[in-house]
């Protein structure tokens, strides 16, 4: 007999589990109840032998006969259920301590007094007075103090447990092998045979399947025979589907052909369309960069010409007065005091001339400088705050005649590399989005502030104003490409898209909004930095050539 399928075993072992678990509450159930009766019967007991002891003990502690107690002692020792005796007369002169009592003391005890019981952990205890009446009158003459282990009980209840779990496991052997033969018989065979068939019927694919037929299944009517004729009817159909499929895959072959050589075409023009894109973007970008430098080139053209006017202004006026310097030595009618008016004329008019000309100077070199890496992505050392002044400086047309402050409080020891056109980019477009939608092009008062933070190895630079600031679905869109709240102004929506491209792209950075709605601006650039790498960018001399 031997049980084959796997739902079979699974069944014994499961029946198998079940009985022993049953078992095991039977078990325990009458391991607790044995116990409370083994505590009645030892209480019963206990007090039997007692009841029987306690006259010869009197007897024999009052007439002093110390071979009588212990006669009667050792009679109750042999109970079962008592492992200790202690007898004590009143004045001593009989102390006796058998079994688990042996070695204790009968200060140890508690006081003699009326008949008490007491447990502790693993034992029951009861300490009885022995009294004798004399002349009608009770007096206690000694005591006598029982213990009883719950070893014993717990040897009682295993010993009758032992004969019941025997019987038990023998009729569950027997139980499981009739199981056994029946499941093998019912479940076991049956289970093989139709495994057999769907085997042999199931080699190959659908399309050579055979009808056969299983006799010792066909009869059956229970379960296994209805899963048999189910499987014979989902086969029927599963030919008939085949077939259908076949003439399906080949106009599916078909039509996969031709939308694969539509979707080769389709992805060659997406290549193209993408490429062209990239190129569209490029000079987007560029075009960007452009028109920033043009709005750059108009600024400080602007302010460029003031300190020219005053030079040119200064110079047509030394001009003439050498002019007239002149002609009075030529006539001889120059005196000493319009030689020292000429003379003062000249140092002021220098002095004049040399400050316009400085300042005109450094804006056109402060210009150049950030026209030139705005034209470039070539990485160099630079002086984060120095570097900024000049971007400030090249931007100051666009906001020295508004209410709006910029404030650069960038550490002046943060020197660092990275691709300062790249950086002129990001503060210009930030700084002409703040003046244009922050400050309502430039008529509301505020402040522009940058600042920095130095993390472990990265480097935050904080940009933050106190303009409107933006709504939540600004702030949700802010860095989509051609976004743009002033579409109607001709805004581009390109502004902090090129701003998001630049700081992830050419300073391998991160940026992030982090500002409540409504309550200005503040942007965090986060790029890798180490201190111990930078090297401070030195300080140009001044460009005379320009």
């Amino acid at each position: 007999m031997t049980v084959n399928a796997s739902l079979a075993r699974r069944l014994l072992l499961y029946i198998t589990l079940g009985v022993a678990i049953a078992i095991l509450v039977t078990i325990l159930m009458q391991y607790s109840a044995l116990n409370r009766t083994m505590e009645g019967l030892r209480n019963q007991n206990v007090d039997a032998s007692l009841d029987n002891m306690l006259p010869i003990i009197q007897e024999s502690m009052w007439a002093f006969d110390d071979s009588g107690v212990t006669r009667a002692a050792n009679a109750l020792l042999r109970d079962p259920y008592i492992s200790g005796v202690a007898v004590r007369s009143a004045e001593g002169e009989i102390s006796l301590n058998l079994g688990d009592l042996n070695n204790m003391s009968f200060t140890d005890l508690p006081p003699g007094g009326d008949r008490t019981e007491w447990n502790d952990a693993n034992s029951l205890f009861i300490s009885t007075p022995v009294v004798h009446e004399f002349n009608n009158s009770e007096s206690v003459i000694g005591w006598i103090y029982l213990r009883s282990d719950d070893g014993l009980i717990d040897n009682q209840v295993r010993l009758v447990l032992g004969g019941v779990i025997i019987s038990a496991v023998l009729a569950i052997v027997l139980l499981l092998i009739g199981l056994y033969a029946l499941v093998d018989r019912i479940v076991a065979v049956p289970i093989k045979a139709f495994t057999d068939f769907v085997e042999r019927t199931s080699k190959g694919d659908v399309s050579t399947w055979v009808v056969q037929r299983e006799p010792s299944l066909e009869a059956r009517s229970d379960e296994i025979g209805r899963l048999y004729q189910s499987f014979n009817d989902q086969r029927d159909r599963l030919i008939e589907h085949e077939k259908e499929l076949l003439e399906y895959r080949t106009e599916l072959e078909a039509t996969v052909s031709e939308r694969t050589e539509a979707l080769q075409r389709s992805n060659t023009e997406l290549s193209e369309s993408l490429e062209k894109l990239q190129i569209a973007q490029d000079e987007l970008l560029q075009s960007e960069k452009l028109a920033s430098l043009g709005n750059l080139v108009s600024g400080v053209a602007h302010e460029v010409n003031t300190p020219l006017g005053v030079s040119i202004t200064a110079a047509s006026h030394l001009t003439s007065e050498a002019r007239q310097t002149q002609r009075d030595l030529e006539n001889e009618t120059l005196t000493k005091s319009d030689l020292e008016r000429f003379f003062h004329e000249c140092l002021e008019t220098g002095t004049l001339l040399s400050s316009n000309l400085d300042r005109a100077a450094q804006l056109i070199r402060s210009f150049k400088q950030v026209a030139v890496d705005q034209t470039s992505d070539e990485q160099r050392d630079i002086n984060l705050q120095v570097y900024v002044d000049e971007i400030l400086a090249s931007l100051k047309p666009k906001y020295k005649n508004t209410p709006i402050t910029v404030v650069n409080d960038i550490d002046p020891d943060i020197a660092l590399q990275l691709t300062p056109g790249a950086l002129a980019q990001i503060i210009t477009n930030l700084i002409i989005n703040s003046l244009l939608h922050g400050f309502d092009d430039s008529t509301r008062p505020g402040q522009i502030r940058l600042y920095n933070r130095v993390q472990k190895k990265t480097l935050e630079l904080i940009y933050e104003d106190d303009g409107e600031g933006m709504g939540p679905d600004t702030q949700k869109r802010m860095f989509d490409p051609f976004f743009t709240t002033r579409r109607s102004s001709g805004g581009s929506g390109l502004g902090m898209n090129i701003v998001f491209n630049l700081v992830t792209g050419k300073l391998n950075g991160k940026i992030r909004l982090d500002s409540p709605p409504h309550k200005g601006c503040r942007l965090i650039i986060t790029i890798p930095y180490s201190p111990a790498d930078a090297t401070p960018e030195p300080t140009p001399p001044p460009d005379t050539a320009s």
